[in-house]
């Protein structure tokens, strides 16, 4: 639906199920729906007109929402205590490799060691800001970064791997692919935190 409604610009619901090939009243509920999410806006008189929201507004919209429910998930978990294995995953593309960046460190609450490549920094900037405010950061940007703001050293040569240690316990390491694609592992394994820990030459 939100793709129709891009695709025709400003158009009344009847429009947009001609369009899509949906029964007016499906039609104008999911429009409603688009509003409601801020993914649509709807003009004022008769018949309502609707406007898709700009895609790229949308999706900092959608990514705002999804890192308050995680927090709030977060918070949720942190007070269950307890016990688990420690999880390993693997990572594609670079908007996967930021967002783990930003999760795990915005919550890291002693120190983050280790070096992030320049594309990476300035889209996680936020969680280096919040992150310093409670821990210590020692930080090589590998490659060009347009700012640091004192919170990380230029000086890692460009092409350098990614690898983050958090808190001495998570570890996300990312790197090109052969075809130029970044990908990456984080873990919360103590094994994989030990062999970062050694690679970067800080305390385990």
């Amino acid at each position: 639906m939100y793709g129709a409604l891009l695709e025709l610009g400003p158009s009344t619901g009847y429009a947009v199920a001609r369009t899509a090939g949906f029964a007016r009243a499906n039609t104008y509920a999911a429009l409603e729906g688009l509003v409601r999410r801020g993914a649509a806006r709807r003009a004022a008189g008769r018949p309502a007109r609707y406007r898709a929201a700009d895609p790229s507004s949308l999706m900092v919209l959608l990514a705002a929402e999804q890192g308050e429910r995680l927090e709030r998930l977060n918070r949720a978990l942190a007070d269950l205590g307890g016990k688990a294995d420690p999880v390993t995953r693997t990572l594609e593309g670079a908007r996967a490799v930021a967002n783990v960046v930003q999760q795990l460190v915005a919550r890291a609450s002693r120190r983050v060691d280790g070096v992030i490549a320049a594309e990476l920094w300035r889209p996680t900037l936020p969680a280096w800001r919040r992150a310093a405010t409670r821990a210590r950061l020692q930080i090589r940007v590998a490659g060009e970064a347009e700012e640091t703001q004192g919170l990380a050293t230029p000086g890692a040569p460009s092409g350098h791997p990614t690898m983050l240690l958090v808190d001495g316990t998570y570890t996300l390491v990312a790197a090109p692919d052969g075809s130029g694609v970044l990908t990456g592992l984080w873990s919360g394994d103590p094994l994989v935190a030990i062999l970062a820990s050694s690679a970067l030459g800080v305390p385990a």
